[in-house]
């Protein structure tokens, strides 16, 4: 029988802190300082809880690749501690209340974005992932999605800004992602994940990884937009 502590790693909860301090960055942004305590506590909350599903589902997917990689394999899925089906229903669960939330407490327009999120992450990354070296696009966009999604919250609407915010962590991903292949790449190749470091050679992707780096860094400038001005 599974542990809190064992269900509780089933949402990742590093990966969720991550993602809120970027959900966090976009509700400022898109706010211009005039944020208010209930859309950036359902933001942070719904989207958090919309993550840990992800993770969830992500762990319920993955349990058969997972338990060939030397560092997933102690997962409570992969030791049997915790029956697959809780997985899925812990996940469906999370997501739903967490899209709920953003939808009464924020607006249509974040639930939507982070519903895409979810999707892109949930469905299409974990089928690109094993079939495909150019997994990290498909994924890249989801991991895009916390910030925008935030901003959305405290802006009510998709403009420039938020694209170009979409933008940044879209582009920064790609050496994000790159690196960790690279740092377990011995473990992508036991379980036959074609990472593009394995495909194509480290060195090859060490060479496009600052490209990708140049791509986002012209993008932070603009993605600051100007302060609200006072009635």
């Amino acid at each position: 029988m599974g542990t809190f502590r064992d269900y509780l790693g089933l949402t990742k909860p590093g990966i969720i802190l991550g993602n809120l301090i970027s959900v966090a960055g976009g509700l400022f942004l898109g706010s211009r300082g005039q944020l208010s305590g209930q859309i950036f506590c359902a933001s942070l909350t719904g989207i958090a809880l919309v993550i840990g599903g992800g993770c969830a589902l992500n762990n319920f997917i993955d349990r058969d690749i997972d338990a060939l990689m030397l560092r997933t394999r102690n997962r409570p899925l992969v030791q049997g501690r915790i029956p697959a089906v809780h997985a899925l229903i812990l996940g469906l669960l999370l997501a739903i209340s967490g899209l709920s939330l953003l939808a009464l407490f924020t607006n249509m327009l974040t639930a939507l974005v982070t519903l895409a999120g979810f999707l892109d992450y949930v469905v299409l990354y974990s089928l690109w992932l094993k079939r495909s070296p150019y997994g990290t696009w498909v994924g890249s966009l989801s991991g895009a999605v916390p910030p925008l999604a935030g901003y959305c919250a405290a802006n009510g609407q998709l403009d420039t800004a938020g694209l170009i915010l979409f933008a940044i962590y879209f582009f920064w991903q790609f050496p994000h992602a790159y690196a960790i292949a690279i740092l377990h790449l011995q473990d992508y190749e036991r379980a036959s994940i074609p990472v593009l470091p394995l495909v194509r050679g480290i060195a090859r992707v060490k060479l496009d990884m600052p490209a990708y780096v140049a791509a986002f860094i012209p993008c932070v400038p603009c993605s600051c937009p100007s302060p609200a001005t006072p009635e």
